[in-house]
Parts: C-alpha cells; sequence; structure tokens
C-alpha cells in the first residue's frame, strides 16, 4: 500500500513539473515534443515544416504555425496520470513502480505525439477546405475537432493499455476523468473562471461533447451487437432447416412390411 502511494505521489509530482515546464518554457524549449510532431505532420501531409525561433514550426506551402499550444503537453500529462492509474494494481514493489512510471511516461509521450500529430492533420485539412456552417465559428469546429481527437485518442490508449495488461473490465471513467481533470480542473484552479461567460461556454462544451461521444459510441456497438445475434440467428435457423432428414433404417423396413411366411 505504501509503494503504490508514494507511485502515486510521483504521478502527481511528475504531472505538476510537466505543467509547469509547458507553462514556463518558451516555443523553443518545447523542441523535444514540437519536433517529433512536426516531423510526423510533414510526412503525413506532405508538406514539410522548417524551425523558426521563438515562434514554432512553418509550413510556407501552407501558412500553418505549429506553435506552443500546439505542443499537446497537457494531452500528455493526461494521458500519463490516466496510463499509470491503470497500471497501478501491478505496483508490488518498488522495482515495479519504477517501471509503471517509465512505461506510463513513455507511452503517454509517444500517444501525445501520434494523436496531436492527427489533430494538426485535421486542422490544416479545415483550413483548406473551410466547413460553413451558420451556427458554429471556424473557432467553434476547431474546439470540437480538438476535443474529439484528444478525448478519443485517451480512449484509444486505455483500451490499448487494458487488452496490453490483460484486464476485462472497461472503465470509462479513468479516461473520462483524466480529461476532465486536465481541461476543466486544472484551468479552473488557474483562474481562468474570472473570464466569465468564455469561460463558462467553452466548459459546458468541454463537459458535454465526450458524453455525447461516449453515448454514440455505446449505441452504435450495441446495434452492432444486435445485428450480429441477429444474423447468428439466421444462419442458425437456415442450418437446421436445410439439413436432410435421416432416411429410415432397414430394420424399420422390415417392422413395416409383413414377411412372405404367411402366405
Amino acid at each position: 500500500m505504501k509503494t503504490k502511494l508514494c507511485v502515486l505521489a510521483c504521478v502527481a509530482l511528475i504531472a505538476w513539473g510537466l505543467k509547469r515546464h509547458y507553462a514556463d518554457a518558451p516555443v523553443d524549449g518545447l523542441s523535444w515534443i514540437l519536433a517529433p510532431t512536426a516531423r510526423l505532420v510533414g510526412a503525413i501531409s506532405g508538406t514539410p515544416f522548417t524551425a523558426v525561433p521563438r515562434e514554432g514550426y512553418f509550413s510556407a506551402e501552407r501558412l500553418f504555425l505549429i506553435e506552443k499550444s500546439c505542443a499537446g503537453v497537457n494531452f500528455m500529462i493526461a494521458a500519463f496520470a490516466m496510463v499509470a492509474f491503470a497500471l497501478l494494481g501491478r505496483v508490488r514493489s518498488v522495482r515495479a513502480g519504477a517501471v509503471v512510471l517509465g512505461v506510463s511516461l513513455l507511452a503517454s509521450y509517444l500517444a501525445a505525439v501520434m494523436v496531436n500529430t492527427v489533430r494538426i492533420v485535421i486542422a490544416m485539412w479545415l483550413t483548406a477546405h473551410p466547413v460553413t456552417l451558420s451556427s458554429l465559428t471556424a473557432a467553434d469546429i476547431h474546439r470540437l475537432e480538438g476535443i474529439t481527437v484528444y478525448f478519443g485518442g485517451l480512449v484509444l490508449l486505455y483500451e490499448l493499455v487494458r487488452r496490453a495488461d490483460r484486464v476485462s473490465v472497461r472503465h470509462l471513467a479513468l479516461p473520462l476523468t483524466c480529461y476532465y481533470a486536465i481541461t476543466l480542473a486544472v484551468p479552473f484552479l488557474n483562474g481562468s473562471a474570472q473570464a466569465g461567460d468564455v469561460f463558462l461556454t467553452h466548459a459546458l462544451v468541454v463537459l458535454l461533447v465526450p458524453l455525447v461521444l461516449i453515448g454514440g459510441v455505446c449505441a452504435i456497438l450495441q446495434i452492432a451487437q444486435r445485428v450480429k445475434a441477429a444474423v447468428q440467428l439466421t444462419t442458425t435457423v437456415t442450418g437446421v432447416v436445410a439439413a436432410p432428414s435421416s432416411p429410415p433404417s432397414g430394420r424399420g423396413m422390415r417392422n413395416r412390411w409383413p414377411s412372405g411366411d404367411t402366405a
């Protein structure tokens, strides 16, 4: 129990350190995560990005800048805490706790680079192909895209960890809690609520979109299970109907017809 508490304390300390580093570091100090993200985005989109001091990574072809706010450090923090909590049951010694921390940190870093790459590639496509909706601005669409990709990335990472750890029970409350903590609780504690209606609107969207996504996925899974069950039932019934009946046995023929000795 003491070892697990020490691991949780280390998780909190590392998460706080990452948050402070992200808040205080200039954009050049985030090259450890921005550089691989920019290279991966460039490889997928076919657009080269060049490092610009104190600015970020810029594509002259697309006029698109990957700046500090695109680093994905907040996602990495949420992913790190989520993976560490998911693997907490494996902590039975100091060595196991160190392994859990190392695996959680590595998994969260790789996930942050890949998920953030997907988000930026989609953002680039939306910039080149603006979606015109009367009720939503470009900023609203960008926010919805970010919430969907980031929360979806957390859920996908959780599923991978759950399967790798061979845990049959699925608790979506864990990725949901970690996402809410980094997107709502931390900004609220930092004083973002002073923005008034702006923060309230943002918080409401952040609060509802993941719930809608979970509800939609659950509904799709339920429909898929019912369709699968219906197909299996139809296949079984069809197989029973199409099966040929067995011919009568020879003994049955002798019992049915009288022998010639009675004449």
